[in-house]
């Protein structure tokens, strides 16, 4: 009977575009293979083409379950994403926007993809306000592959052997960034443990450690002259990873 590694790792990349011929993708083959090497990490490919958002509407109200369940369990993240007019892909901004709870507190590791001589560095810049906003967050070592039809042959073989190398630094990084961050989701308390009753897992009971706190700027309320918001608290339970949100006021 096989058991799960409570110290495994968890964590997907994310591809951030659908266009037809991207050569993101393989770079982000590439990103899965280093992360399959290490045995501490357990990895899936997320690619924003599959899923399926209304553009109806936008944010948590139209939240794609298997997504959801996915950022909820990561302790990290790695983006890869292109480089479209000195910006990043609309449609990846539309899908990291359906969560907000999920993300806090956790790295994110982000690879540019250029068809230039810049690597991506600019979608790199670009998306830096977004991560800490989602309150994901950005390790200092970034992936930037320039000339990226050059880094892969037609096939999509790999030209540019340097380029796991530079993975691997980044995912290092990542890696220990993951471990402390996960430690303190499960143990560092941002509140004072006398002030309210331990909120307790629904999913297996245990009581819960608060680890964030989260303004909800999409509530009605105008109590506050300042958010014009809800002041969320962030939960995580240390015995099965599950994240809950408790009103800031609330016992």
């Amino acid at each position: 009977m096989s058991t799960v590694d409570a110290s495994q790792l968890t964590i997907p990349v994310i591809l951030g575009t659908p266009r037809q011929g991207r050569l993101s993708e393989h770079v982000a083959r590439i990103m899965i293979e280093q992360l399959c090497k290490r045995r501490d990490v357990a990895t899936t490919l997320i690619d924003v083409r599959t899923l399926y958002l209304s553009s109806m509407d936008a944010g948590e109200a139209i939240k794609d379950a298997a997504f959801s369940e996915a950022m909820l369990r990561a302790d990290g993240l790695v983006i890869v994403v292109p480089e479209y007019n000195h910006g990043y892909p609309g449609i990846l901004k539309h899908v990291l926007d359906t969560n907000l709870k999920e993300y806090i507190h956790k790295p994110v590791g982000l690879c540019g993809v250029s068809a230039g001589g810049f690597g991506g560095t600019r979608v790199v810049e670009s998306l830096l306000p977004v991560m800490r906003e989602l309150g994901l967050v950005s390790i200092f070592w970034d992936v930037n592959v320039s000339s990226v039809g050059k880094a892969f042959d037609e096939s999509g073989k790999l030209l540019d052997q340097a380029l796991p190398r530079r993975i691997d630094k980044m995912l290092s990084e990542l890696v220990w960034m993951a471990r402390v961050l996960r430690y303190g989701r499960d143990n560092v308390s941002t509140s004072d443990a006398s002030a309210n009753l331990p909120m307790m897992c629904t999913a297996c009971g245990l009581p819960m450690n608060q680890h964030a706190q989260k303004v909800d700027f999409s509530s009605p309320t105008t109590a506050d002259p300042v958010f014009y918001g809800t002041l969320q608290q962030i939960h995580q339970c240390a015995g099965c990873g599950n994240v809950q949100v408790r009103l800031a006021d609330a016992s």
